[in-house]
């Protein structure tokens, strides 16, 4: 169920780094960091979980995850780091997006969303 009484997280960075062509398996991931702020309010950072949803674009494939991400918390701050198959640099797509990113309490209630723009050549 959708609510205002669940707060909207700040977004206040986003960064990305492109896959790589070295020779490892793990040097064709693209990497994908959105660093969080909760604001205070009736709910605590560490009962919630986020949900990411595509509004504009199209992502990789693996790029979202299926439920919800959690990941550890620093006071009133998270981040989240997702991965994707980006392949060597002679095969990677442009990447511009624009994601939606909501907090979802342990009961089900869904906060409005906060928007966050990726691009990338």
């Amino acid at each position: 169920m959708d609510t205002t009484a669940v707060q909207v997280p700040e977004v206040e960075d986003v960064s990305f780094t492109r896959g790589l062509a070295g020779g490892a398996s793990c040097d064709q991931l693209g990497f994908l960091t959105i660093k969080l702020r909760w604001p205070r309010g009736p709910h605590d950072l560490e009962d919630v979980g986020f949900e990411y949803r595509v509004v504009n674009g199209e992502a990789p494939e693996d790029l979202l995850p299926e439920g919800l991400v959690v990941a550890p918390v620093r006071g009133r701050r998270t981040e989240h780091q997702l991965t994707w198959n980006d392949g060597a640099p002679g095969e990677q797509r442009p990447l511009r997006l624009l994601l939606e990113v909501r907090a979802v309490t342990s009961d089900g209630l869904r906060g409005p969303p906060a928007q966050v723009r990726v691009g990338a050549p």
